[in-house]
């Protein structure tokens, strides 16, 4: 393979990983976000500052609570900066949307100050940017290190029933459409 394609093909690789965490975390399949980063992976992600498997308990102390309604991640600009060998400096821009109900307390509070005690749920929305240093070992991309900058955060309490429930609505887990037609088209 030329030069050119194995960049060509290791972007790919590497924007891949990008996918998998988001999908992990906004259907909390734990083991998809695992497979994104080196078991020695290190996360530094708003409160928390850690090793991989610590992360992913911390996300889903917060996350898989009832009350946690809707996650959604959407990945945007993403720049692929080859260093030395088997190294990337990888930049990717986020939209993350997050609708809390007051059960998901901690989380809330972490988020928004104003809206933290409110019976009603709240809709969030985050935009930042997941600056990380991606590495090959034995021929695999995966995530070694991860920054999350935060540049915004804003919130508003949700108007109940905003979506029809006649509609097919996305759901926190296995259940979620997308597995229902990987499993369909046989993908494992």
């Amino acid at each position: 393979m030329t030069d050119t394609l194995q960049r060509l093909a290791d972007k790919e690789a590497i924007r891949d990983i990008l996918l998998r965490y988001a999908r992990g975390v906004d259907r909390r399949d734990w083991h998809l976000v695992r497979s994104a980063f080196f078991e020695d992976a290190h996360d530094d992600h708003a409160d928390f500052k850690g090793k991989r498997d610590d992360f992913i308990a911390w996300l889903r102390e917060r996350h898989d609570v009832p009350d946690f309604v809707q996650s959604t991640h959407v990945l945007a600009n993403c720049l692929i900066e080859f260093g030395m060998t088997g190294v990337a400096a990888v930049e990717t821009y986020f939209i993350a949307k997050l609708e809390l109900g007051p059960g998901a307390g901690g989380h809330r509070a972490m988020l928004d100050a104003t809206h933290a005690d409110s019976q009603q749920n709240i809709r969030m929305e985050i935009l930042g940017r997941y600056v990380d240093r991606f590495e090959q070992r034995g021929g695999e991309w995966r995530i070694a290190r991860r920054r999350t900058v935060f540049d915004a955060i804003q919130s508003q309490l949700v108007d109940p029933g905003s979506l029809n429930d006649a509609w097919t609505l996305g759901t926190r887990g296995a259940s979620d459409t997308v597995y229902v037609v990987r499993k369909e088209a046989g993908v494992s």
